[in-house]
């Protein structure tokens, strides 16, 4: 007569279920959920499992392109209302100072700072309609849209140390990690549409990107379209060109061979 099936950790314990990943059987206890599937303890451990986790700790806490440039801006802005401040302009050099202390609290990924990047506009849109001044208020409308972008990008969030939702992270890490080549084919692929040496290249990288994609990975490879796009912005490009080129390179070639 078999024995029923027992937990890899616990002998002394039925198994309860198959990890997704090394096959082994695990016990209630072990059973570890991970992105909707269950593995055993040790492999709902590994980074490459628990992929969106590593990626979320790969930028946590740290600068991105928003940051330094927050930062850079306010010590541009620090320098001009200090020299405001001295030339007797005091309610500018206010709102300059002000607006340098909100991108240096940015670059230090300071709290407060993310609420200050909403205020500032709203301020200075709100100081414009009382003194009744159009151009701090055509600048709010600007900034306003380009200060709530800032605030509510994911990226951002991270190096803020905020949480995101699992589709957000998903979405992320579809952007910066999921089969780079594919996307880097297709920017090659639009490129190779009005300079023809870029098509080769594009071509190649569609299909080196078409060959990893695999679904059921763990993490998931995908980009299909967009290698396929790659390929055939690649494909067309060199027929272009060729239709293009070909013939005017035989006639030069003609014309020298006939001057020779």
């Amino acid at each position: 007569m078999l024995s029923a099936p027992r937990c890899a950790e616990h002998q002394d314990v039925p198994a309860a279920g198959i990890c997704g990943r090394c096959g082994g059987f695990f016990c209630e206890g072990c059973a570890t959920w991970v992105l909707g599937a269950v593995y055993c303890t040790a492999c709902g451990a590994l980074p490459e499992v628990n992929y969106l986790e590593t990626f979320r700790l790969k930028l946590w806490g740290k600068r991105d392109t928003w940051a330094w440039f927050l930062g850079f801006l306010g010590l541009a802005t620090w320098v001009r209302g200090l020299v405001l401040l001295a030339s007797g302009d005091p309610l500018a050099a206010a709102l300059l100072l002000a607006c340098s202390a909100v991108g240096v609290g940015c670059f230090w990924g300071q709290r407060w700072a993310r609420v200050g990047l909403l205020a500032l506009p709203v301020g200075l849109g709100g100081a414009g309609l009382v003194q009744e001044q159009v151009l701090p208020v055509v600048a709010t409308l600007f900034l306003l849209p380009m200060a709530f972008s800032i605030h509510q990008d994911p990226r951002h969030k991270l190096f803020f140390r905020l949480p995101l939702p699992e589709p957000v992270l998903r979405r992320l890490w579809n952007r910066y990690e999921n089969n780079p080549l594919a996307l880097v084919g297709l920017q090659l692929g639009l490129y190779g549409v009005f300079f023809p040496l870029f098509a080769p290249v594009a071509l190649g990288l569609g299909l080196a990107a078409l060959r990893r994609v695999n679904p059921e990975a763990r993490p998931p490879i995908g980009r299909r379209g967009q290698a396929l796009a790659a390929m055939a912005l690649g494909v067309g490009s060199l027929a272009l060109w060729g239709g293009f080129l070909g013939p005017r390179l035989q006639e030069l070639l003609g014309e020298l061979l006939a001057t020779g």
